[in-house]
């Protein structure tokens, strides 16, 4: 399993979680609202609000998150990290290959 950390623009975060839900490409997405950002871009440094969100889903779908993701995220490039979890319920294990399997795909 893999947990998967981006930010997106507060107004964003929800056209973007129910897309990646809908699409079975996560099996849950944690949207936190309110954070704000000081970054330097473009030798630039601006402060924006920014919506955290916490994505589920399994390491071999990781590689399609880092195709969609940018499409969905108006940022010019959208932070796409990930933390690889090696310990967690069978029930847990279970449920989220269901809700991020497509009917007809084999998964292992």
């Amino acid at each position: 399993m893999r947990l998967v950390i981006s930010t997106c623009r507060p107004e964003e975060a929800e056209k973007i979680a129910n897309a990646l839900v809908d699409e079975r490409l996560v099996a849950s997405v944690n949207m936190i609202p309110g954070g704000k950002t000081r970054v330097r871009f473009k030798d630039e440094c601006i402060t924006q609000e920014e919506t955290l969100l916490i994505m589920r889903t399994r390491s071999e779908l990781v590689w399609k998150l880092e195709e969609r993701i940018p499409q969905l995220n108006s940022f010019e490039i959208p932070e796409i990290a990930t933390i690889e979890i090696r310990e967690y319920s069978a029930p847990y294990a279970n449920w989220l290959k269901e809700a991020t399997t497509q009917k007809g795909d084999i998964v292992y």
